[in-house]
């Protein structure tokens, strides 16, 4: 069996090839191709454009259709998986992605081929986690605009939180979306005692009662929290989940965090927030529209932290993500049992030989 990972400018070759290795044992045979599209601020480009468009914004490069041609699992972090790529591919049986997101793939028609295909859950959580902490302690504290005056030469102690600068021990932290990132920052938060709301409509009490995360509803939590750190995924359904009726919910003193999906929160609704003063300050690492310079609307604020989309990228996240790829299909190839992030398993006739 053969399979070919795509490798790029991020997860590179050396990556692929270590950890993949657990496969070899059940006879895989691993090749690697390299999508080349230029230099890294062009490869982001397109990158934030298939998120927005999707698999078939871009098709890959001829050096890729002649790699997987007799591919029978295809692994990608970036590259498109398009139709016509599919339909190249004629022993094609599974398509694996490095990331939780799958924008990137053409799941419908490679459900309607019979093929399998795989995401991996949780490759950026423990990286997200840190990332929110950080967000969250530098807004409140002020850490990134007094860097940012004194770099200047201004020595500045008055901020727009003048005076009602919080601890994090004893205040309301609340987290919207507990999967694996939002459970990783409850984990976090223990270290700071403080309390705890979740929402999620798929997360049952009972599976966060070790990390004293108390479910409820997504009013309440805006309402009662001090600081709320956005960790759902952007689906349909949660598309703007949090707009003008929910920011006018939270306390005046209250912070928002975001370092999933723009999407989840109403933008323009929240700009209108912050310039009021209606809460007291935002720390946002994404945004409905990359890259954004200091004449975007959010940046001209003095009540917000903001970096451009880095809560994911940390060494660790991009070589750990093949072999934490290859461990969740260990059991697929030792038994035959699903693996985890399988998203189509139950819609196709999955077999190996």
């Amino acid at each position: 069996m053969k399979l070919v990972a795509i490798y790029d400018l991020f997860v590179k070759k050396e990556y692929m090839e270590s950890g993949l290795q657990p496969l070899k044992k059940f006879g895989i045979q691993v090749e690697t191709v390299e999508w080349v599209v230029g230099d890294i601020p062009h490869f982001q480009e397109i990158n934030l454009a298939v998120e927005k468009g999707g698999s078939e914004t871009i098709e890959p490069t001829s050096e890729v259709y002649v790699a997987v041609k007799d591919a029978d699992i295809i692994v990608t972090h970036f590259c498109t998986i398009t139709k016509r790529l599919i339909d190249h591919c004629k022993n094609l049986k599974m398509v694996c992605v490095l990331r939780g997101g799958v924008e990137n793939i053409n799941i419908e028609y490679a459900t309607q081929k019979n093929i399998l295909c795989v995401n991996t859950p949780g490759r950026t959580a423990n990286a997200v986690a840190d990332f929110t902490m950080a967000m969250a302690l530098a807004e409140i504290r002020n850490i990134a605009r007094s860097h940012h005056n004194l770099k200047q030469g201004k020595w500045v102690r008055d901020y727009t939180n003048k005076d009602r600068v919080p601890n994090m021990f004893g205040r309301t932290f609340g987290i919207i979306g507990l999967g694996e990132i939002g459970q990783k920052v409850a984990q976090r938060l223990q270290g700071f005692e403080t309390h705890i709301l979740g929402y999620d409509p798929y997360v049952t009490q009972d599976r966060v009662d070790h990390l004293n995360v108390k479910m409820v509803s997504l009013d309440e939590l805006m309402s009662q929290s001090d600081i709320i750190s956005m960790n759902a995924r952007l689906v349909p359904e949660t598309f703007h989940m949090v707009g003008a009726r929910e920011l006018a919910l939270m306390k005046p003193n209250a912070y928002i965090i975001n370092t999933a999906r723009s999407g989840l929160i109403d933008e323009k609704a929240l700009y209108e927030c912050l310039k009021a003063r209606k809460i007291m300050g935002a720390a946002l690492d994404v945004f409905d529209e990359e890259p954004i310079d200091n004449r975007y609307p959010i940046a001209t604020l003095e009540n917000v932290t903001i970096t451009p989309h880095l809560a994911g990228g940390t060494i660790n996240t991009m070589t750990d993500s093949p072999l934490l790829l290859a461990n969740n299909l260990v059991p697929l190839f030792e038994s035959g049992k699903s693996p985890r992030g399988a998203l189509n398993m139950d819609k196709i006739h999955f077999a190996l030989a």
